[in-house]
């Protein structure tokens, strides 16, 4: 179902969807935006410039300016997402630049940031080769991108134990495991990643498996 949504659009959230899945991130995937943030607050120092691709309610890029003085910009195709991430750190009390545009397409300078960073979206684009080209061209030149997603060679048992250290009990855990059996059905194996960036510039690359995810580590 999500490759065949896919083939006619990249997928975003609008209206009331897209509240949901702010309430549902601020909930349940807080400690996932945390760790993101920490680990690229490891690769940028003080000033440094950092996008998000597929920023959705924000929180990452949140949770990144609380640890770096950094300019900080996330991008979504959805203006009510992008709204959402607005006020999400407005009430943080954190400066970040939100705006709404095509992953695939970017209205960025080339070379324009230090890192980029992107976290359960790649299965969401329809053209995912242009998106990490669209990545290698404005990172600089050394500049690293960390591309986190859900692994479709994920296993019940990768699952279980993302479940139990996110403290998912009932009919939550239950809801969010068909929606996890759903998306992994579209999401990339190591393999399939690894031919999607065989046709990008980038060189330099980590794959590895972590739980549900797959977590990329690239160099321009």
């Amino acid at each position: 179902m999500l490759k065949l949504a896919r083939k006619f659009k990249d997928l975003g959230l609008e209206g009331n969807r897209a509240r949901q899945y702010d309430a549902f991130s601020r909930e349940y995937r807080m400690k996932d935006f945390r760790e993101y943030a920490a680990l690229a607050a490891s690769h940028v120092g003080q000033g440094a410039s950092v996008l998000e691709i597929a920023a959705g309610p924000g929180y990452f890029c949140i949770e990144l300016a609380k640890l770096r003085d950094s300019k900080i910009t996330g991008l979504d195709i959805s203006d009510d997402v992008v709204e959402i991430a607005r006020a999400n750190a407005s009430q943080a009390g954190v400066t970040v630049d939100f705006v709404q545009g095509n992953a695939a397409a970017t209205r960025f300078p080339d070379a324009a940031f230090d890192l980029v960073f992107c976290s359960w979206a790649v299965k969401n684009f329809m053209e995912p080769g242009k998106v990490l080209g669209e990545i290698y061209r404005v990172l600089k030149p050394g500049g690293k991108a960390l591309i986190v997603d859900l692994n479709r060679d994920a296993t019940g048992q990768d699952w279980r134990e993302y479940a139990a250290d996110r403290g998912l009990k009932g009919l939550t855990s239950l809801a969010m495991r068909i929606a996890f059996m759903i998306h992994r059905s579209g999401a990339y194996s190591a393999q399939q990643f690894e031919e999607l960036l065989d046709r990008t510039p980038f060189q330099t690359r980590e794959i590895r498996s972590r739980a549900i995810n797959l977590c990329i580590n690239l160099t321009k």
